[in-house]
């Protein structure tokens, strides 16, 4: 176990199990090479991790690890026999149709073979049973002739003969990438007055606490990365949260860290590389400035490891 390597897979381990913990289920642990007891342990701990994103997500779960910052929810309304008598706007947004296309038709119109036979199952199984709400994966048709692949929530309403189908989504691609591209005028092309992509500086914030376990990328990087000059990411950040990047960065991996050192047993000096920092005593400073303390200062819970700085 001491060997470098080993090291490193243990470090990954509890990367996974914090995560986890944190209601992250998305992660996986590469397979390596080695035929040993830790192999197994990262298989077991891969397969428990697919089957809690299972379980959780089809019972409505949203993730924020993952989950669009811009979705679209979508939502038909249905008669007994399953055409379609009204549908909100973001019904239109995913498929393209017009209301004149939609309205009054057959919802199997709309959807793919396969996915026409888990409906009339669905159907025959909303019949006198109003407690029936299924999740359905459903594939529907847009106007362009693609399928779009969805979780239905699909349910009866009480004292009415109507069906309610409802979905989330991610908006598509040509329809976020335009939210704040309004013209600026001259006032707002001014420094620290002008309007901001607020997409961007999202898809940046999100970037930066998926990747605290990493040394953060240079600014000439990142500009490249999210395809915009430095000068506008850096601007920006500082716009919405009134820190610089890095600043950012440093302050969410330290208190991810002396959260981590509270709540678990993991060794100091792999806390330290979970949260992107070189080495232990790079790690021991940066923490102390901020906190005033050293890591191994900390009251652990049930802890057995010890640290000497």
């Amino acid at each position: 176990m001491d060997r470098p390597h080993n090291q490193k897979r243990i470090v990954t381990l509890h990367q996974m199990l914090f995560e986890m913990a944190r209601g992250n289920f998305n992660n996986r642990i590469p397979l390596s090479p080695y035929d040993d007891e830790l192999e197994t342990l990262v298989v077991l701990v891969n397969m428990v991790a697919e089957e809690m994103k299972e379980s959780i997500f089809h019972a409505g779960y949203v993730n924020p690890h993952t989950t669009y910052r811009f979705i679209n929810q979508a939502t038909f309304v249905l008669d007994s026999s399953f055409s379609i008598t009204s549908f909100n706007s973001g019904i239109t947004t995913v498929l393209g149709f017009s209301e004149m296309d939609l309205l009054h038709q057959p919802l199997e119109k709309f959807i793919s073979p396969e996915s026409v036979e888990k409906l009339n199952f669905v159907k025959e199984s909303l019949q006198g049973n109003l407690s029936f709400q299924p999740i359905v994966p459903l594939h529907f048709l847009t106007r362009e002739g693609l399928y779009v692949s969805v979780d239905c929530s699909i349910s009866a309403l009480f004292h009415s003969a109507e069906i309610i189908l409802s979905f989330v989504s991610p908006l598509p691609q040509d329809v976020y990438s335009s939210i704040g591209q309004e013209k600026e005028n001259d006032e707002d092309k001014q420094p620290g007055s002008r309007k901001i992509d607020a997409l961007l500086i999202q898809k940046l914030y999100d970037y930066i606490l998926a990747h605290l376990e990493e040394p953060l990328p240079s600014l000439k990087a990142l500009s490249r990365l999210f395809g915009t000059n430095e000068y506008k990411l850096k601007d920006g950040f500082r716009h919405f949260f009134k820190t610089s990047i890095y600043q950012f960065y440093n302050e969410e991996r330290l208190k991810r860290a002396h959260l981590m050192i509270q709540q678990t047993d993991i060794p100091l000096k792999n806390i330290s590389l979970m949260n992107g920092f070189s080495n232990y005593p790079n790690f021991s400073k940066s923490f102390k400035r901020r906190y005033g303390y050293a890591p191994n200062a900390i009251q652990r819970n049930n802890s057995s490891f010890t640290l000497e700085e």
